[in-house]
């Protein structure tokens, strides 16, 4: 049998070594290192204790090819990389979005284990993206879906739409899983300085939720709204979900920044959840930052409390 490290090393190698057949492809990644203290551990993404982490650290390969004149196949084989920790070294990969796809003027579809149009609709209002403070410690529906089918349409003004399909097999569920996005701005904030977004998804992790979220900017200050309504497919679980998020540019270096998430759907932990973060970025360039972050989260009878100082590094 093939291993699944094997596999992933020869296809990031193989394509590498044949990049004029592959068309136009870039290998990237990001390289993140953090020294973290958790007081129980009743956080995902982290222990108790003290350790030194490597938070969502990944390496993929990613390109295109022409078909015709108006199409182009477009590929992602990407992997998280565990191998900064000592008890990650018989299994250092983990898959994340792989795909094989088609783009053209009437949008684009691919085919794979990728990001759910639900989970996608998030944009930038995560200020505390891929550590213990993410989104996902508190919210459900942030879900990587495999064997999926996902459609992006083409532009209309600021206008766009997505969605994801997973058949019924594949979901491990009764019924075919979906999830749905209308778009309206640019999700980077680079286009336009806002972006609006109304989500819904059902039968996908087992979950039925409806989302609706907007992040602007306005000068140095970059703030987000989300609000969510969730309930497992049992239906013995339910409630509502608001996150609220601000960073404030002080300089090209400087970048503080707060977050406040809760949830009453007890979809993420067994009873309603609070968390409060508060950090700073120390942007050295597009590639390189540091950052600190400090966050607390309360469960129904205990809380838990986290700090993490780290480096980040995009390649």
């Amino acid at each position: 049998m093939i291993r699944p490290i094997t596999l992933y090393s020869c296809v990031i190698l193989g394509v590498a070594a044949h990049g004029a057949a592959a068309g136009d492809y870039s290998i990237y990644g990001k390289a993140q290192v953090q020294l973290e203290h958790t007081d129980k551990g009743l956080m995902r993404y982290t222990d108790k204790g003290t350790h030194i982490d490597a938070p969502f650290s990944r390496i993929g390969v990613k390109g295109k090819h022409d078909i015709s004149a108006q199409a182009q196949v477009v590929y992602k084989y990407e992997v998280q990389v565990k191998g900064f920790e000592s008890d990650d070294t018989s299994e250092p990969f983990s898959a994340r979005n792989t795909y094989l796809g088609v783009q053209s003027a009437y949008g684009t579809v691919l085919f794979g284990r990728n990001d759910s149009r639900f989970k996608y609709s998030e944009g930038k209002i995560d200020q505390f993206n891929e550590t213990q403070s993410d989104i996902a410690q508190t919210i459900g529906g942030q879900d990587r879906i495999a064997d999926s089918i996902t459609y992006t349409s083409p532009k209309w003004g600021q206008w766009q739409w997505a969605l994801t399909f997973a058949p019924k097999d594949d979901a491990k569920t009764e019924k075919n899983g979906v999830a749905a996005l209308l778009s309206y701005g640019d999700r980077a904030l680079k286009q336009t300085p806002y972006y609006l977004a109304l989500s819904y998804t059902d039968a996908l992790a087992d979950i039925q939720a409806l989302r609706v979220n907007a992040v602007y900017q306005w000068q140095r200050l970059q703030g987000g709204v989300l609000v969510q309504r969730s309930e497992n497919l049992a239906g013995d679980k339910d409630g509502n979900s608001v996150l609220v998020s601000l960073r404030y540019y002080a300089s090209d270096a400087w970048q503080p920044k707060l977050q406040y998430a809760r949830d009453t759907s007890q979809l993420r932990h067994d009873s309603d959840s609070e968390q409060l973060s508060a950090g700073v970025d120390y942007v050295v360039d597009k590639q390189t930052s540091f950052y600190f972050l400090a966050t607390k989260l309360e469960l129904n009878q205990v809380s838990d409390t986290s700090t993490a100082i780290g480096l980040k590094y995009k390649f």
